[in-house]
């Protein structure tokens, strides 16, 4: 990879950013079944497998 290329990439930081300001506290339910609370102390863990199709499954789907 090209600096060029890796200065494409922002940190981690805006992807967290991001998540916070749109998804906290909603609820959805999960390709797996299961459900997550965003910035819920007991919420799911999620997983969100890459690819040409997006898949988000609990971590407990994962294995």
């Amino acid at each position: 990879m090209t600096s060029e290329q890796k200065a494409q990439y922002e940190g981690p930081e805006e992807l967290k950013d991001i998540l916070k300001r749109v998804l906290a506290g909603r609820k959805f339910r999960l390709e797996c079944g299961h459900h997550v609370t965003f910035n819920h102390n007991l919420g799911n863990d999620i997983v969100i497998q890459n690819g040409k199709e997006l898949a988000v499954i609990c971590s407990l789907c994962s294995y």
